[in-house]
């Protein structure tokens, strides 16, 4: 049963961790060869209102480290090698393998793939480790 009863001081700090996460990988990471791979271009953005995006990944955020709080202790875990192997399969269930259908259909390159879906890994493994420990 999903529960309220989580830490949601930690829920908080990993919504500013897994943003910032996003803002270095897409940025001074992985920010050109994203945007290669994806075909967009900086004056394809200049003068838009990248408010909505942010505002989705910011709501993205806060329900996959409400969720994995729940899954925690739904599985009882509690140490940092639980936490660490609970984002690694919520990762290859719901979200590497799931980018990577989207990917083949799209006709998008592994490396896209590869930019895309590492990012929700590293993102996911923090949150298992640290909602996992941080009780």
């Amino acid at each position: 049963m999903l529960t309220f009863d989580v830490n949601w001081i930690a829920i908080a700090v990993l919504v500013f961790v897994n943003m910032g996460l996003g803002a270095l990988w897409y940025g001074p990471l992985f920010g050109k060869p994203w945007m290669a791979a994806t075909g967009i271009k900086m004056e394809d953005i200049e003068g838009k209102s990248m408010m909505p995006p942010y505002v989705i990944a910011i709501l993205n955020s806060c329900f996959m480290a409400f969720m994995m709080a729940n899954v925690l202790v739904w599985a009882g875990v509690d140490s940092l090698g639980g936490g660490l192997f609970t984002g690694l399969l919520m990762w290859l269930g719901f979200t590497g393998l799931s980018f990577g259908v989207n990917h083949a259909f799209e006709l998008r390159s592994l490396y896209l793939w590869f930019i895309n879906s590492t990012m929700y890994l590293v993102g996911l493994l923090i949150m298992g480790s640290v909602l996992a420990i941080w009780k």
